[in-house]
């Protein structure tokens, strides 16, 4: 996999876990302008990486699926707040589509042994970076509409913290698996003595333990409804998250490594 794909893929399953993470919230609670604001930058993230590096390497298919996905995610962020049933369609369509996109690439890029674990590990890495930029942005918008109910918030965060939670334990078993069956002297080569080995090491230290080191701050931020501080401490939060999935999103296409 080339670095034009692992930075396409990035910003790809940045935007989509974001627009799954619209599923938590209360449309009558935000207003319309949240959704049409940011779901119209998600649709735009993704056709920037797609012109800038998505179609130098995207098939006929997964570009079918690319533009599906896109399509869904613009109809929803026009039509969301309108009594009817398009907006609902259009999500659960878009959610569909993302998750085709998902198991394409895998399947397509990685032998068969290797699906399940780089499946569960791209999905939990495009809704831990979604929930993650989502909290933050909403975050900010109590500048906008101080007398949101902190609810909105607190629904987002919990889902963050449950991910950053899983995320840690999946990719401790992973770090497991890597070394399990080396002696203690391979380990310390292994971690500090070749570039792979330092990847995982920076990827387990700054993508894993550093959110899980941030979730207890962040709910206890936001259930005494001090939304500067809970944001100001997300904006770190997602710093140590996307470079993280970064450094897994490497390792994954590199080494099949499901971390």
């Amino acid at each position: 996999m080339s670095i034009k794909q692992i930075i396409f893929d990035f910003f790809y399953y940045l935007s989509a876990g974001t627009f799954i993470s619209f599923g938590v919230l209360r449309q009558n609670q935000l207003g319309r302008r949240y959704f049409i604001y940011h779901g119209l930058g998600i649709a735009v993230i993704i056709l920037c990486s797609y012109f800038f590096s998505g179609q130098s390497f995207l098939d006929k298919e997964a570009t079918y699926w690319l533009i599906a996905s896109l399509v869904f995610i613009t109809t929803f962020s026009l039509t969301v707040g309108y009594r009817n049933r398009l907006p609902l369609a259009s999500y659960f369509l878009g959610v569909l589509t993302i998750l085709g996109m998902l198991v394409l690439e895998i399947t397509t890029t990685h032998p068969y042994p290797l699906h399940i674990p780089l499946m569960i590990n791209l999905g939990l890495s495009t809704l831990l970076m979604g929930f993650a930029m989502n909290a933050m942005c909403l975050g900010h918008w109590y500048l906008v509409q101080p007398k949101l109910s902190i609810n909105e918030l607190k629904r987002v965060c919990l889902v963050l913290v449950i991910l950053i939670v899983l995320r840690f334990l999946f990719g401790t078993l992973g770090l497991y698996h890597t070394i399990q069956g080396k002696s203690e002297g391979e380990i310390y080569r292994y971690l500090l003595g070749n570039s792979q080995g330092i990847f995982v090491l920076m990827r387990w230290c700054w993508g894993l333990l550093g959110p899980l080191g941030l979730a207890y701050p962040i709910w206890a931020t936001v259930k005494i409804r001090s939304t500067q501080s809970a944001t100001g401490i997300l904006y770190v939060a997602v710093l140590f998250i996307m470079t993280g999935e970064i450094l897994s999103l490497y390792l994954a296409s590199q080494f099949g490594i499901a971390l």
